[in-house]
């Protein structure tokens, strides 16, 4: 079990009354990552767990959030057991189909979480597709306070990101580390999204704004 595993699981153990059987029921389940036992298990963390709300900040896990919840966290240790059984040239793929294959509650979980899964680019695909999504929950979850997006986007597809959560109306104060990847061409779409709000009579948003002025200077 890696530190991280390790760290996790104390955590959940020292917050969760029913993390007993549920870590019981997982190392089954682990031995088989891509069975249906796991992903049963995997979407059924909030009723095993009780964990929907957020668990006050921790040391015990570097690069957490605090808006995560006991879900989040025990969905992540799930994923690190599973992983270590998938080869290393398969993780990737294995990932996207776990994420592809659940509900917005679990896609967000994992979203959250990817910064802090082992060599986190590998994973760049879910992080993509989440961009892709209209479930507000599930694109602010890769968007917002969450380092993913702005270590490890490549620009086109940051800028595709930035793009619609101004149309979507996320704030982009919301966005850790934006400054670092605000480019002329980012500002010079956002400037160009102001200028057709503006010739057809309707508002520009404050962000739009923001990113075209940026550039400006």
């Amino acid at each position: 079990m890696s530190e991280l595993s390790a760290a996790l699981k104390q955590l959940l153990a020292s917050h969760c009354s029913q993390s007993g059987p549920f870590f019981e029921r997982a190392e089954s389940e682990q031995a088989l990552p891509l069975g249906v036992g796991f992903r049963v298990l995997f979407a059924s963390v909030p009723r095993r767990l009780g964990a929907s709300a957020p668990l006050a900040p921790t040391l015990l896990v570097t690069g957490a959030r605090p808006h995560f919840t006991a879900t989040d966290y025990a969905r992540l240790w799930l994923m690190l057991g599973a992983l270590r059984g998938v080869e290393a040239g398969r993780q990737s793929a294995w990932l996207l189909e776990l994420f592809e294959a659940g509900e917005s509650g679990e896609q967000v979980s994992i979203l959250r979480v990817l910064p802090l899964l082992p060599e986190p680019q590998r994973f760049l695909e879910a992080g993509v597709q989440a961009c892709r999504t209209n479930a507000r929950d599930v694109f602010e979850a890769i968007v917002c306070e969450n380092p993913f997006l702005v270590e490890q986007f490549p620009s086109l597809n940051f800028n595709q990101a930035i793009m619609k959560a101004i149309f979507m109306e996320v704030p982009l104060a919301r966005v850790e580390g934006l400054a670092r990847r605000i480019t002329p061409e980012l500002s010079r779409m956002a400037a160009g999204y102001a200028s057709e709000r503006r010739a057809a009579g309707r508002p520009v948003p404050k962000d739009a704004e923001f990113l075209a002025q940026y550039g400006a200077t």
